[in-house]
């Protein structure tokens, strides 16, 4: 089992389990993102990558 690995999500500063978390990422590899934000985000990166100019 992996060790508990306790972060403070960037955006809205919720503490979480890195380790246990699905959807949990670094942002530019040192921002930490919780599960909730990466997925309410997910929305808007989905969105924004189907537009097209």
């Amino acid at each position: 089992m992996a060790e508990e690995k306790i972060e403070t999500c960037f955006i809205c500063g919720k503490k979480f389990d890195m380790n246990k978390a699905d959807l949990a990422y670094y942002r530019n590899g040192q921002f930490p993102i919780c599960d909730f934000c990466a997925d309410f985000y997910r929305f808007y990166n989905d969105d924004l990558s189907t537009k097209k100019d």
